[in-house]
Formats: C-alpha cells, sequence, structure tokens
C-alpha cells in the first residue's frame, strides 16, 4: 500500500492508477500540483501545493483513495458495480468518462469485506467527540443493516467523491452501522433525466441485490451533498416516473426483479443542498442539469412537490453559505411542515459551503444528528 512517502509520480504510475484515481479524487484537485513537484513524496506535496480554497494540498486524502483502488484491483476488497451496461469481473474503469457505460456503485465486496469502508483508516472520517447516535451491537451487525447511497457534489459538473463519498461511508459504516455504496452518476453535458435515472436505477438495484448485501431492502436511503442532495430530493419524488422510463429499456439483468421492487427511497439526507431553481438558487447547477430548458424550473423545484408520501428527510446548511443559499433548506422545510413529513432541518451559524463532515466548523456534530434521527425513525 502507498504512503505519504512515496512520490506522486510513482503513486500515478502504477495499474490503475494512473487511469482510474479520477473517480475518486477528482482531477480539478490534482491539477493543484505544480508539475515539477512530481517526483516529491506527497508529505511534501501537502506543504508546497495548496488546494483551491487555500488548504495543503490534501495528499493523506490523495493516498487513501490510490489505495482503495489497489484494493479493487489486488485483492478485490472494494467493486464498482456498473448499473446499465455489463462489464468483467473485477473492472476498475477509467476516470471522468461521464456515460451510460461507467454509471457504478463503489462499495465493499460482501465476498471480501462487505463492509470495507469501514475498515480504511478512519483518518478525517474520525469525529473529535464519541458517537452515540447508533449502539455499538448496531454498528457492528453482519446482517439486515440499513444501506446508504451517496451522492456527491460537483454542481452536475463534477463530483466530490472523496470528502462527499468515501469520507461520508467510513462514518456511515463504522458508525451507523450502514452498508455504504458511492454513486457515480452522469453529469454535464448529461442533462435531466439522466442523473436521476442513474440514482433510480442504483436504489432498484440495491434493492434487487439486498440479499447479497447483507441489507434490509425497507432501509434504503439517499445522502447527497449540494447538488448531489439536488439529486437525491428531485429523484425522491420523481421516484415512480423514473423507474416506469428505466423498465422501457433493456437492462442487463431480469427486469421481472426490477418490477417487483420500488425506486423509493425510505429516507433522504441533505448536505447544503440546492432545494430550488425559482429563486435564489444555484445558477451552475441549474444550468448543467437542464440546460437552461425553462419549463424545467418548476418540475425540478423541490419544494412545489412535497406531499405527504415524501420520504422522512434529513437537512442542514450553514447561514454563510456563498454558493446555495441556505433559504433553499429553509424552504425545503416549510415545504416538509406543511405536508407532515417526519423532518430533521438545520441552519448552523457559519462554515460556508461544499464542508463533507465539518468537524471543525459550527455544523461539526451534523452528522451525529442525522445518523441520530434515521435511528430514531427507524432507517
Amino acid at each position: 500500500m502507498f504512503t505519504v512517502n512515496h512520490t506522486y509520480n510513482e503513486i500515478m504510475r502504477t495499474e490503475p492508477i494512473g487511469r482510474a484515481i479520477g473517480n475518486l479524487f477528482p482531477s480539478c484537485w490534482r491539477a493543484r500540483i505544480a508539475p515539477e513537484h512530481g517526483d516529491d513524496p506527497m508529505w511534501k506535496i501537502a506543504a508546497k501545493d495548496r488546494m483551491e480554497w487555500g488548504a495543503p494540498f490534501l495528499s493523506e486524502a490523495f493516498v487513501l483513495c490510490a489505495n482503495v483502488l489497489m484494493e479493487a484491483y489486488e485483492k478485490q476488497r472494494f467493486c464498482f458495480l456498473p448499473l446499465w451496461k455489463e462489464q468483467p469481473f473485477g473492472w476498475i474503469p477509467d476516470a471522468d468518462l461521464n456515460r451510460e457505460e461507467s454509471v457504478y456503485l463503489l462499495t465493499g465486496n460482501p465476498k471480501v469485506d462487505n463492509t470495507a469502508f469501514a475498515h480504511l483508516p478512519a483518518g478525517g472520517s474520525l469525529p473529535p467527540y464519541e458517537s452515540h447516535a447508533v449502539l455499538p451491537e448496531k454498528r457492528k451487525r453482519t446482517a439486515d443493516r440499513p444501506a446508504v447511497i451517496l451522492c456527491p457534489g460537483g454542481g452536475y459538473e463534477m463530483l466530490s467523491a472523496y470528502s462527499e463519498g468515501i469520507e461520508l461511508a467510513q462514518r456511515m459504516e463504522r458508525d451507523g452501522g450502514y452498508k455504504a455504496f458511492i454513486l457515480n452518476y452522469r453529469m454535464k453535458p448529461n442533462a435531466y433525466p439522466l442523473p436521476q435515472r442513474d440514482l433510480a436505477m442504483a436504489v432498484l438495484y440495491v434493492r434487487v441485490h439486498a440479499e447479497e448485501f447483507g441489507i434490509d431492502p425497507q432501509r434504503v436511503i439517499t445522502v447527497g451533498a449540494s447538488a448531489g442532495g439536488h439529486l437525491c430530493a428531485s429523484q425522491a419524488y420523481l421516484h415512480e416516473e423514473l423507474k416506469q422510463e428505466i423498465l422501457g429499456q433493456p437492462l442487463k439483468e431480469d427486469k421481472s426483479r426490477y418490477c417487483a421492487v420500488s425506486a423509493r427511497p425510505d429516507g433522504i439526507g441533505l448536505l447544503y443542498p440546492v432545494i430550488s431553481f425559482l429563486s435564489e438558487y444555484h445558477e451552475g447547477s441549474y444550468a448543467s442539469l437542464t440546460n437552461r430548458r425553462e419549463e424545467l424550473r418548476k418540475k425540478l423545484s423541490v419544494e412545489c412537490h412535497i406531499t405527504a408520501d415524501y420520504p422522512k428527510t434529513y437537512a442542514f446548511a450553514n447561514e454563510d453559505d456563498g454558493c446555495v443559499p441556505a433559504s433553499n433548506t429553509v424552504r425545503l422545510e416549510a415545504a416538509l411542515q406543511k405536508a407532515g413529513v417526519p423532518h430533521l432541518c438545520q441552519i448552523y451559524p457559519s462554515g460556508d459551503h461544499g464542508v463533507g463532515l465539518g468537524y471543525t466548523l459550527s455544523c461539526s456534530k451534523w452528522s451525529e444528528e442525522m445518523l441520530a434521527f434515521f435511528e430514531k425513525q427507524g432507517g
């Protein structure tokens, strides 16, 4: 396995890292490494190079992502599960393909280590407090786990698959007793309904394969950040329409199995989500998802479509979010309240946007609150 003592070029020259690392560690993040630093060890790169937001380069995160790929490649401890197209056993997709054959769920291989995310080095996923939201015996269960499908954000243009995918998967498997899946969904120039259809297919797939993964098919939740939050929140009311679209096309598995299960999640968790395209909205997400089709503004504005059968919902935002206004979460809460949907929506004073687990910020306990909420709600 790699450590921060390996150089960037050493790591990138190793199959399958060079061609696949962008699936887990965004390619635009790697671009922050100056070309002349390629032969430096990763610990030194952290001291020399900076992320776009000014933090030291995330060298430990990069190394962890590389090791996940190596675990998938050499030991099949993790697996990439294609949702639309059949792929050979042990398939690891090239990064940044962004098309139907590259839509997948990343998860622990149930034949090797079903909760592989929980067994990664804790790193930044470990909270700076004791987690009591879920009892220890429930965290360690080997059967009938609830499932979580994680949808990283990125404005429907890229996916923050580490901070809003891998770290959340670690937290939810280790401290919540979940079986985690990270969804690689289609983005710009792929417009609506393709991302939502990918998530609907993921929910169906997880339920169809529930026994294989040791999960309770009646406790499947989706959790998304920013645009990934919009993806989860919109798919939750579009689920039946999307399922019928899926059933109307060829599938790689027996279609009757998909007919028998629902694409409706049993709960949704939303991190600083995009909710509305009507006012105080995130322009980039609207443009990327809709290609600026005006007729989709209301159809994809979540607050307009919440009814009593909407899934139970947790959401949080930071008051000073300069990217997606916190008013999106305020309007969501008002709609959930009006419809009588069980929910917990929280506005924290500061932290801005894209914070992931946010342990050093005022929202440091949002993940604990979410775990407790779904535990209390039964899934």
